[in-house]
């Protein structure tokens, strides 16, 4: 089928995607799908149980728009980038993010994991995964990209991101770039706000852009644009989601896409609280979106149908434009998907004991030490009490979501040496909680601190710094991003971990004590971000 013969209610149905608040389908999913003809669905983790239980909901969705004489499938899409964003959990691999496979240099390896992580995703169904992260992270203030970017090097990031768009392919699942025109060098979510970038275009040309460049090159898909504001591009300031000058300018012209461009979520503070999601929405397909994403509340995505629907009926919207979208989205389900696969009564299967150890081989090749003063390390095993500090993890950022380690975080640590443990509270502790902690390890000598984004959380720094005065021998762990050396630059020893999995503890005791070495390399460089700008940038 094609657009020109569908009605205007089944051109809007396939030009929105939408999500739903709950684990088991609403009843008013069936009404979109069977009476206004929604073609694509999101999920978050509030929406999947196993891979198992997950594909058995997407089947019935996938039969009500079988019954209702949809021409495709629907697209099923999530976020599963791995590391701290990753919807699929229970009954699925948790594999290291973006930046842990850029630390261990490994293409081929990556690839694999995308492969496997694309397995795993049509075992439950889901055939668009919102992924790889393509942003050049070269921001150490950036509070919402960091460890989900492959690094701050443009060709690195462009390498990673095309192992990991051919290993998703390789297993039939959709990769999905993102965020263009690029969130790395920003320093506001854009889940709270617009964020701004300042380069002009030759800037652009030589870092943010070649990852999107060679992956379109590479044969992407899709790609997700960012609600990121580009005044050197567009000087009305608009949010690169409904500016023309950036969606049909750079990435249609200039970078030659002609697969499916998706918005990121509407309902983001840079969408819903300035111009409103359903005017949006009208003004994204205008600048050259095919797909609009409005991922959370029935009333907003009934406004948003419901604006399309009358913007193209008033001619605000062209029949051309709107064609061109239907039709991009079409030629991507027809591509990829079929009936006799979206109705089977079971999913695929995958090995998850292989992808089990390919998830710890790439950790613990991953994890890189950085500074070694004095050869503090490895340490030395006994019944010497060895101080241990781990923060109260928690999520940052609306976009990610809760699988902090669980159980005994010191049992690693215990296999080689007494430990006198402290567990934090919180991730910024205040001044009064840092001497209840100092005082805890008053009596030990050598303490390990891991530390979780303490160069934006300066509770963290504060606490390993008193520690250092106190003439304590630290060892840093930085389990999220590795800029956290940045505010604390005296302590004696310093690993980059990139992930706080069980796993990451237990194989950062292994390096601590010498039963392995870390392989890492660090994918940024620790210089204060200042500095950055003015020079390597």
């Amino acid at each position: 089928m094609q657009a020109e013969h569908m009605t205007v209610e089944q051109k809007v149905g396939q030009l929105l995607m939408i999500g739903y608040p709950t684990l088991d389908i609403p009843e008013e999913m069936e009404v979109w799908i069977k009476q206004k003809q929604i073609g694509n669905v999101i999920l978050f983790s509030r929406n999947i149980g196993t891979p198992e239980e997950t594909y058995q909901r997407v089947q019935k969705l996938q039969s009500w728009a079988y019954e209702s004489g949809h021409p495709y499938p629907l697209l099923i899409g999530t976020d599963q980038e791995n590391g701290v964003v990753s919807r699929l959990q229970k009954g699925a691999t948790r594999f290291p993010g973006a930046m842990a496979l850029g630390a261990t240099g490994n293409l081929d390896q990556a690839k694999r994991i995308y492969q496997a992580t694309g397995e795993e995703l049509r075992a439950a169904g889901i055939s668009v995964n919102f992924a790889p992260t393509v942003d050049v992270n070269n921001n150490a203030d950036n509070p919402v990209i960091g460890v989900r970017s492959f690094g701050e090097a443009p060709e690195q990031v462009a390498r990673f991101g095309e192992a990991a768009i051919q290993g998703l392919l390789a297993s039939g699942v959709i990769p999905a770039i993102k965020h263009f025109p690029g969130h790395g060098d920003t320093s506001i979510d854009s889940h709270e706000a617009v964020p701004v970038l300042e380069h002009d275009r030759t800037r652009l040309d030589q870092v943010e852009l070649v990852p999107f460049q060679r992956s379109i090159a590479a044969g992407v898909p899709m790609v997700m644009v960012g609600h990121i504001s580009l005044p050197s591009m567009d000087k009305s300031g608009s949010p690169a989601t409904y500016s023309k000058e950036i969606v049909t300018g750079i990435l249609r012209e200039s970078l030659g896409f002609d697969g499916v461009a998706i918005t990121d979520c509407m309902e983001m503070a840079a969408i819903a609280d300035t111009i409103g999601v359903a005017e949006a929405a009208v003004r994204c397909v205008q600048a050259g979106i095919d797909l609009v994403l409005v991922s959370h509340t029935h009333e907003v995505q009934q406004k948003t149908y419901e604006r399309l629907v009358a913007a193209i009926h008033s001619g605000e919207l062209s029949d051309e434009r709107v064609n061109e979208a239907v039709n991009r989205v079409l030629q991507l389900k027809k591509r990829f998907l079929y009936w006799e696969h979206s109705l089977r009564a079971n999913g695929p299967s995958f090995n998850r004991v292989q992808h089990a150890d390919m998830a710890r081989s790439a950790l613990a090749q991953a994890i890189t030490l950085v500074k070694n003063e004095h050869q503090l390390l490895p340490l030395q095993r006994g019944t010497q009490p060895l101080g241990v500090i781990f923060p109260g993890i928690a999520n940052l950022t609306l976009a990610e979501d809760g699988q902090a380690a669980s159980g005994d975080l010191a049992a690693p640590l215990r296999k080689y040496r007494e430990v006198e443990y402290h567990m934090m509270t919180t991730l910024n502790p205040t001044e009064d909680e840092v001497e209840i902690v100092a005082n805890v390890m008053s009596a030990t000598e050598q303490i390990v601190v891991f530390t979780y984004n303490a160069h934006i959380l300066k509770g963290q720094s504060l606490l390993v710094n008193r520690l250092v005065q106190q003439g304590k021998k630290v060892v840093a762990i930085a389990l999220r991003n590795p800029y956290d050396l940045l505010v604390m630059p005296e302590v004696d020893a310093y690993l980059a971990v990139y992930d706080h999995s069980y796993d990451a503890i237990e194989l950062v005791a292994d390096i601590l004590f010498g039963e392995r070495k870390a392989a890492g390399h660090l994918p940024v460089s620790l210089i204060p971000s200042e500095k950055k700008q003015q020079g390597k940038g």
